[in-house]
């Protein structure tokens, strides 16, 4: 699982690296490839947002998980 956010990391940071590389190299006006660079951070933002989102929800589940085995010993014992 650690190896995952790792990997996440430097995709995400190759990614952002290519992307501001190639714009700031491109022959392009400066009003265009501003414009390029909102966009290019827009969608970043909004796939932070999903990975944070799924990252919250599979947290969630692990720790109604480590409650559930937690209440499991209590509840036999009830019996």
């Amino acid at each position: 699982m650690e190896n995952n956010g790792k990997v996440l990391t430097a995709l995400l940071l190759g990614a952002i690296g290519g992307a501001v590389a190639g714009l700031l190299l491109a022959p392009e006006s400066g009003t265009k490839t501003r414009s390029k660079l909102g966009k290019t951070a827009e969608d970043l933002i909004n796939d932070l947002e999903e990975i944070w989102e799924e990252g919250s929800e599979k947290i969630k589940e692990m720790a109604d998980e480590v409650v559930n085995e937690v209440e499991k010993p209590s509840q036999q014992e009830k019996e």
